[in-house]
């Protein structure tokens, strides 16, 4: 009797053993499949998708913000950067055009009219045209006369005038469109007749058909403009100033001497400017936030990057970096936070907007979204 009261006991005994094996088995597999998926996972995740356009990198092409506009044998295409179906190709059978654009029109043109894609009828000028920038409603014209004086006539999307600007003895620089309230237009011009060049920026209101303000700019040049909702960044040569929209009333002045501006983007918490040493390369660079109240504010972090990096562009908060292998992406402390591998080679990168970049590679241009 009391070896059979041992029996069941043993028995239990295995059960209990086979039950723990058994889990510990499978407690053993469940982790290496985890492991092997999250190797895997990372492998994609490690790679920065590539999507093919058609567009060669011999051609001629202009980014209008929602998309790329680039012509071939005498035609206009629209590569639109994240619908297929807004693509068009517009034929002009001519070898000598030149165009402009913007996310809402599209204009091709010579020396002596353009038209507007859609647009039946061209609009000739006298004089010749050099430039045209593209708003949302209007155009702007930059014409020189047999005499070789430049104006900037602004006209309609139908071809009606609405005003010329002349500027006399100055030179136009450059021109561009923006929107505030309603649609404004900047001009830049240079008077290079004074003992010390004088830039000057005029703004200029659509709805009102007349000048807003003028921002003078001595003692330096201007290497670029940039606007938010509620700043122009005037960058030159040795500082960065601030002005409102309202009045053009300058705010501050930070002095960059030195440096020269790579990026920017306003996509994120602060206004923020990528810089490198003037004259040299981008290894070193710095990042630097202004705030847009009455003091800069500023906040600067310095950083090295990479020798074999290619390119740099401020996306946002977020600063990416492309070497010809990689794209790497630092917080904006100057931290690394992510590496990945281009699916292929590339030899250059441009951005297109703070979250897609421009790729070249065996001849094709690429987008990526970071």
């Amino acid at each position: 009797m009391a070896a059979t009261g041992r029996k069941p006991y043993r028995r239990k005994k295995k059960r209990r053993s086979r039950t723990l094996l058994f889990s510990v088995l499978f407690l053993a597999v469940l982790g290496i499949a985890v492991v092997i998926y999250q190797m895997i996972f990372n492998a994609r995740a490690a790679t920065v998708a590539m999507s093919a356009t058609p567009i060669s990198t011999t051609s001629t092409y202009i980014n209008t913000g929602d998309g790329l506009l680039y012509q071939t044998d005498g035609q206009i295409h629209f590569y639109h950067l994240t619908d297929s179906r807004k693509n068009y190709t517009y034929g002009v059978g001519a070898s000598d055009i030149r165009m402009s654009g913007s996310a809402a029109m599209t204009v091709v043109f010579n020396e002596t009219s353009l038209q507007v894609v859609g647009r039946n009828q061209p609009i000739s000028f006298a004089g010749r045209i050099r430039e045209v920038e593209c708003g949302t409603d209007y155009l702007a014209v930059l014409l020189t006369t047999g005499e070789g004086a430049d104006s900037l006539r602004i006209i309609t999307v139908g071809g009606e005038q609405v005003d010329q600007q002349s500027f006399g003895d100055q030179y136009i620089v450059d021109f561009g469109f923006y929107r505030t309230g309603s649609e404004m237009l900047w001009i830049e011009t240079l008077n290079v007749n004074s003992g010390t060049p004088t830039t000057s920026i005029t703004t200029y209101d659509l709805s009102k058909k007349a000048a807003t303000g003028v921002m003078h700019i001595q003692s330096q040049l201007v290497d670029n403009l940039y606007l938010t909702a509620d700043s122009i960044f005037v960058v030159g040569t040795n500082q960065i100033i601030r002005y409102t929209h309202s009045g053009n009333k300058e705010i501050y002045r930070v002095t960059i001497y030195g440096y020269e501006v790579m990026d920017f983007s306003s996509a994120g918490n602060l206004p923020t400017f990528l810089l490198a040493p003037r004259g040299g390369d981008f290894h070193s660079v710095k990042i630097l936030r202004l705030g847009e109240s009455a003091s800069p504010n500023a906040a600067e972090t310095y950083l090295q990057l990479p020798m074999e990096g290619i390119d740099a562009f401020m996306m946002g908060d977020q600063l990416a970096v492309t070497s010809r292998e990689k794209l790497l992406i630092y917080t904006l402390s100057g931290r690394l936070s992510s590496e990945a591998s281009f699916e292929t080679p590339i030899e250059e990168a441009m951005k297109l907007t703070d979250r897609m970049l421009l790729l070249s590679a065996g001849g094709l241009y690429y987008t990526a979204s970071i």
